[in-house]
């Protein structure tokens, strides 16, 4: 196990070439001049369907950003872009019909590990080593050796990992001003947390009214820092914590009989069931309509994706703070955090246009262009102030750029410097109406970090089982989380020994030995 003491990654910078393709030649028997072109190319490239549009705002496939990627890498390069969108929520699904049937994209990406072995595996990936050696110094440079060997599998390197700029993954809110009306201290223990829940849940504080949901946005992922705090961290040394299953590590039962205690005693949002994994919305419009008090998100997700705005455009009452309650016995807050890699960008074996790819990626990596796709247009959506873009407070702003990361794939999180970090964090704080905001919910997304081990080796039997154990891991989590507290221990019990049998003690046992050959 490796424990962080903050959630800062390191920074970025890289400038590239683009190269242009248009050859023209002279006829000097006829006197006549003609020109020749290559035949245009079209690169099509996945684009995620998060359904999060704004009202008025373009498509996402024929926008300010599909255009400036048109305008100045695919038209000086004779190249045609095609964005293809994949929804967000059956990402990993549709892929696989696509890989399947040769049809994906010619630039495709995934944060599924599994998924991409399975491709590895099953010989449908392009090796990009070459072609990076060839075209790709400067994004060498952008992304290190650090993250580039996560790319690696079998020896060749068959992704292009992005890099986190951030690494917390996920962060508890509050409404402070519900803490206020109230007369209650912010939580900073769990207990004193479960009991803010109650108090929300009585007094229906806000104009949450009878439809108060006092804890919400409840799934496996944003319920890590809650279950991080309940394992027995001195039980669990680092080859048990890459290999095992979360369900037996020691602690991990009595993290889900809370959950099992807020659900039973109307603490959480009841309908997450029906909703989990599906609908990724519901949280923020239970929020924004000031029904939820609190809840675990994506590190600021709340400024980047615009909600937060929306939740006091609602209610101008309305505060909402980052908070950090979830506490072992050691006083610590221990919290899953990512590793320095972020999506994997991969090209199919069926794809002619692997250079192009690359190409695109390098040029992506240009300053001016990194600025562009991040932040939009000088004056228009944002505005420099001591060399850091500040988001404008303005419609073209919120409709320009509220999904820019899925432009700027190379990069998790915004960038300006690649050697004053200070500028990068003032940079993911770039409203500077939100700037406390956005600085406390990465400080406190990142405390007590935790990052398992990268074991580079494909697991043949997590390759096989991928699909059934994820889906036999959330069926778990509903289940224990819903049952009536006296069944709890044995459906606990039972859960998870179906698991083990699925596939779960193989996936264990290879693990332990991929562990132990490369420790």
């Amino acid at each position: 196990m490796k424990m962080m003491s903050s959630g800062w990654s390191k920074s970025l910078l890289a400038v590239v070439s683009t190269t242009t393709l248009l050859a023209g030649c002279g006829d000097n028997n006829t006197g006549n001049v003609t020109e020749k072109k290559e035949a245009l190319t079209t690169l099509r490239i996945e684009l995620f369907d998060r359904n999060n549009t704004p009202t008025g705002a373009p498509p996402i496939t024929n926008n300010f950003m599909t255009k400036y990627i048109q305008d100045n890498f695919g038209a000086p390069n004779n190249i045609k872009v095609e964005f293809e969108t994949v929804p967000r929520t059956q990402e990993v699904e549709k892929l696989n019909v696509l890989m399947a049937a040769n049809q994906a994209p010619d630039l495709v990406y995934s944060y599924d590990t599994p998924t991409v072995q399975k491709y590895v595996k099953d010989g449908g990936l392009t090796d990009l080593g070459p072609m990076i050696e060839k075209y790709g110094q400067n994004l060498k440079k952008v992304l290190g050796n650090d993250v580039l060997s996560y790319g690696v599998f079998e020896g060749k390197q068959y992704t292009i990992p992005a890099r986190r700029m951030l690494l917390p993954q996920s962060t508890t809110l509050i409404r402070q001003d519900w803490l206020d009306e109230l007369g209650l201290p912010v939580p900073k223990t769990t207990e004193e947390f479960y009991n803010t829940l109650k108090a929300f849940k009585e007094k229906k504080p806000g104009k949450s009214g009878d439809k108060v949901v006092p804890y919400s946005n409840i799934d496996p992922f944003h319920m890590k820092p809650l279950q991080y705090s309940f394992l027995e961290w001195n039980k669990i040394p680092a080859s048990d914590f890459y290999s095992m299953p979360e369900w037996l590590l020691p602690g991990n039962k009595e993290a889900h009989r809370f959950l099992n205690k807020l659900y039973n005693e109307g603490l959480i949002d009841k309908d997450f069931p029906l909703t989990m994994n599906k609908d990724f919305q519901k949280f923020q419009k239970d929020l924004i309509s000031g029904m939820v008090g609190a809840g675990t998100a994506n590190t600021n997700e709340p400024i980047y994706q615009g909600y937060l705005a929306e939740v006091y455009k609602a209610d101008p009452k309305a505060k909402l703070i980052p908070i950090d309650p979830f506490t072992s016995p050691d006083g610590k807050h221990p919290k899953a955090v990512y590793p320095p890699n972020g999506l994997y960008m991969f090209v199919p074996k069926s794809s002619k246009n692997a250079e192009a790819v690359v190409k695109y990626l390098d040029w992506m990596a240009q300053p001016k262009n990194i600025l562009a796709l991040q932040n939009g247009t000088e004056g228009k959506t944002y505005e420099m102030k001591d060399g850091v873009p500040q988001t404008l407070d303005n419609e073209e702003a919120k409709q320009t750029l509220y999904n820019y990361p899925d432009y700027s794939i190379i990069l998790n999180g915004k960038f300006v410097s690649a050697t004053d970090e200070n500028l990068n964090i003032a940079a993911n704080a770039s409203d500077p109406k939100f700037k406390d905001f956005t600085i406390s919910s990465i400080k406190l997304g990142g405390t007590d970090g935790v990052i398992k081990p990268n074991v580079n080796t494909p697991i043949q039997s997590e390759i096989k089982y991928a699909a059934t154990l994820k889906a036999k891991n959330d069926e778990i989590f509903v289940k224990v989380i819903t049952a009536k507290p006296a069944d709890f221990d044995k459906v606990y019990d039972n859960e998870v020994k179906d698991y083990m049998k699925i596939g779960g003690q193989e996936v264990m046992d290879e693990k332990r030995k991929a562990f132990e050959a490369n420790k």
